[in-house]
């Protein structure tokens, strides 16, 4: 069984349910699709990423362990998207739903040139294009306190396998500004 870290995100209600009974609801449909959850952070809310004036997110970290190689897992994880109504039309614009696999190991795809590539891309370019392909870890994921503190409470041992950092370690080497606020939600 491989160990993967997948990020979970909503700022759209949808079918009657609020952004928490979404999330809860994705996280339902893991086990149909092989794959088993170990544990879920805490629930979040943030501000919108990268255009705030969208509605506020509710994210959370999960693991997940299952026999599927990364790509099927990502395939999952889409169809699951899709089936709680998630439309793509826009570049990090709202969503119903957002899973994202952040992590699986040590693993790096599609390689570390590639991984490189988007993890020096600055902001402005990387709203108007997206990688055809897989890239892991998620290049974004020190730049995101709404994705590290919420796995620092699921794996505060995982180390990114570029930066070589833990959770903990990137949240403490960068001076988060207003908009990088987030609050711990009682669900």
């Amino acid at each position: 069984m491989k160990k993967y870290l997948i990020a979970l995100g909503s700022n759209l209600e949808t079918q009657n349910l609020s952004r928490l009974e979404i999330i809860n609801k994705a996280i339902g449909y893991f086990s149909q699709l092989n794959i088993i959850l170990i544990k879920v952070s805490s629930f979040w809310e943030s501000r919108s990423y990268p255009d705030k004036s969208q509605p506020d997110f509710i994210n959370a970290v999960s693991e997940v362990h299952s026999e599927l190689n990364p790509y099927q897992i990502l395939y999952a994880l889409k169809n699951i998207e899709k089936k709680m109504g998630r439309k793509n039309k826009t570049r990090w614009g709202n969503r119903v739903l957002d899973l994202d696999i952040i992590g699986s190991g040590s693993i790096i795809l599609p390689n570390n040139f590639e991984f490189n590539k988007w993890l020096k891309m600055p902001l402005k370019k990387q709203i108007k294009i997206q990688p055809d392909e897989l890239i892991l870890p998620h290049p974004r994921i020190q730049d995101r306190l709404f994705v590290l503190r919420p796995l620092n409470e699921v794996d505060p041992y995982w180390t990114h396998p570029v930066l070589n950092k833990t959770p903990l370690e990137l949240i403490n080497r960068k001076v988060w500004g207003e908009e990088n606020f987030i609050k711990k939600i009682e669900n």
